[in-house]
């Protein structure tokens, strides 16, 4: 049936071409696990980064955020005391305005008299007689 002769030349080709392949294959188990293995410490390292990133950018968006509001805060204040100061403003040139008017009304009032007390003291000129008459 088998030759005895020829299965032992088989049997002794396998083994020693069985280490040779058995060497193989476990370098290649072991080449996969290293490629696997930097992979997945590749991966980590990407997604510390992304999650680094994503943190800085989402401080970046509440400083903004922030910072918006501030300014938006520091606008409406401006405004505010830009209205007070012109309506105090307003408020003070009104009241030198009306102190203005009632010392120029005292003024003409005596200027008024002023010259009524001339009118009053001398004889009437030809200019004035003229205007009398209504020539």
């Amino acid at each position: 049936m088998v030759n005895e002769d020829e299965m032992m030349e088989l049997i002794d080709q396998v083994r020693f071409n069985l280490p040779d392949e058995i060497k193989q294959a476990n370098w290649t188990v072991s080449e996969q696990q290293r490629i696997i293995s930097e992979a997945h410490a590749e991966a980590a390292r990407i997604m510390s980064r992304a999650n680094e990133r994503a943190e800085e950018t989402a401080s970046e968006h509440e400083i903004l955020r922030r910072a918006e509001r501030h300014s938006a805060q520091v606008i409406k204040d401006a405004q505010a005391k830009s209205d007070q100061i012109i309506r105090e403003a307003e408020g003070y040139a009104m009241e030198q305005l009306k102190q203005l008017e009632a010392h120029l009304g005292r003024t003409l009032a005596t200027v008024r008299r002023g010259v009524e007390a001339l009118q009053t003291n001398q004889p009437p000129s030809e200019e004035s007689a003229d205007q009398a008459t209504g020539s």
